[in-house]
């Protein structure tokens, strides 16, 4: 997985789906705002950062990578 910093609080990332091979690729997002701290930091499929499919929630950006990765 190949992450990049677009900006603070903004990583995109591209790689392979562990779990059936395909191309992935979408951002990390740090949302400090109206929401939990255990739900700050969200995994967004797709190009666009504000109508994507979040399927994940986190408290790190660590957490998110490890998401991504397991």
């Amino acid at each position: 997985m190949d992450y990049k910093k677009i900006e603070k609080g903004v990583y995109s990332f591209k790689g392979i789906d562990n779990w059936n091979g395909k191309e992935i690729e979408g951002h990390i997002v740090y949302q400090p705002f109206d929401v939990p701290l255990s739900r700050a930091w969200s995994v967004r499929f797709g190009m666009g950062t504000d109508n994507a499919d979040t399927p994940f929630f986190g408290k790190s950006l660590k957490d998110c990578k490890k998401w991504l990765t397991d």
